[in-house]
């Protein structure tokens, strides 16, 4: 607990075990820092950088600031996440994060889910997953204006919170760990907002994942009331996921995406992590999105040999991808502007077997400079009713269908001809 007597303010570098220089193990004076009771704990621009061996551990109604250059950094074969909130059983409150580049120095860690393969296993707080900063358990969180940088697995985990602000994060990854996630919101998460993330990873550059299964399930319930806006990425992965497996997702917007990917800007998924659970979203807006597709694949995200895979491969890797067996209670896409000149990948792609009740699209502009037909709205699924206004394929490039519908349209609306 925080002393009541506390101290406004302590400067790590005056702190008795702090050094600073990159050699000397920080951990300890760090955390008597943050177990004196100071209202903010300052980490300014050591001659080197603060080495970490343990998690610290940061108390309710405390501030860390660190300058924006300050390098916080975890020793070699630490195995331990770099920051997390003290109190994860009863919870904490009033948490703010501001600065410093949280460096995970992943080519010098193990991470079980990386070294080991031991992944298919519940979920156990003391198991490493290679985390970079980690919250549970958090009402009114602010974390901004930090670097990520190597982690093993996920730069920012957290479930259950509640009001929180996440903004002006930059991931500088060296992208060596096939499953480098970025910011990863698990379930029971409300009324937050994510702002202003850039950089290229090598998974979901945001995740909303309601349920995740396995060793990864920090927390599994609701996601509700969330703002994402303002996504920058070269060559990302994907920039929004969205993952319902039994919980549902309601009322999301996302906003003002930017970038090439390889993968999708956003997806509505279930990867089976709960076989059986229903795949839910309510209520979901996407606006502003300026997006192609990467030159650069990965993994699976390889350009089809011919027609005959061409189908399957340009719906996996649609800009949005609704995995069955989702249902999407509302779904808006306005202004969206894409013009491609690497893969023909649909714009939207429903699968067979997922449901959409209403669907309107306002504002889309497609160029296609691929060299390939492309479609726009590809419905394998069902949409019950569907509205279109300003919608066109943009002259000067490759046939764009509009739509194309290989399941069941209940309702079609032009507001506006297109």
């Amino acid at each position: 607990m925080i002393p009541e007597n506390h101290k406004t303010m302590i400067d790590v570098l005056k702190q008795e075990g702090v050094v600073g220089d990159g050699n000397h193990d920080d951990t300890t004076g760090l955390q008597a820092a943050l177990d004196s009771g100071a209202a903010t704990v300052l980490l300014p621009c050591p001659p080197r950088n603060y080495l970490i061996s343990k998690t610290l551990r940061i108390h309710s109604g405390q501030t860390l600031l660190a300058d924006r250059n300050a390098i916080i950094r975890l020793a070699d074969h630490a195995h331990a996440h770099m920051l997390t909130n003290a109190d994860h059983e009863q919870g904490n409150k009033n948490i703010t994060v501001i600065g410093g580049i949280w460096d995970g120095n992943n080519e010098h860690q193990t991470c079980e889910y990386h070294q080991t393969g031991k992944w298919q296993v519940p979920y156990d707080p003391q198991r490493y997953l290679g985390v970079l900063i980690q919250f549970n358990r958090v009402t009114d969180l602010r974390v901004a204006h930090l670097t990520l940088k190597d982690p093993e697995m996920f730069g920012f985990q957290a479930g259950n919170l509640r009001r929180f602000s996440i903004e002006d994060i930059t991931f500088d990854y060296n992208l060596k760990r096939n499953n480098m996630d970025g910011i990863h919101i698990h379930g029971n998460c409300h009324e937050g907002r994510i702002v202003n993330v850039k950089g290229t990873t090598n998974d979901d550059l945001v995740a909303l994942n309601a349920d995740d299964g396995s060793m990864v399930e920090l927390s599994r319930g609701p996601i509700t009331d969330i703002l994402v806006d303002g996504i920058w990425s070269q060559n990302g992965y994907t920039a929004v996921r969205l993952l319902s497996a039994g919980s549902p997702i309601q009322r999301i917007k996302l906003a003002n995406i930017f970038g090439t990917y390889r993968n999708n800007i956003v997806s509505f998924s279930n990867h089976n992590v709960h076989p059986g659970e229903p795949s839910t979203f309510d209520d979901i807006s996407i606006q502003g999105v300026f997006c192609s597709k990467s030159s650069v694949f990965y993994g699976s995200a390889q350009l089809p040999d011919g027609p005959a895979d061409a189908g399957l491969c340009f719906g996996a890797l649609s800009l949005i991808f609704i995995q069955a067996p989702a249902v999407v209670s509302n779904l808006s896409i306005r202004d969206y502007y894409r013009t491609e000149t690497v893969m023909p990948a649909d714009d939207i792609h429903i699968q067979p077997g997922a449901h959409v009740d209403n669907l309107l699209l306002d504002g889309m502009t497609v160029t296609n400079r691929s060299g390939n037909p492309s479609i726009m709205l590809h419905n394998c699924g069902t949409i019950e009713n569907l509205a279109l206004q300003n919608v066109r394929a943009a002259a000067g490039g490759s046939v764009t269908d509009i739509i194309k519908n290989e399941g069941t349209i209940g309702h079609i609306e032009k507001l506006i001809e297109i």
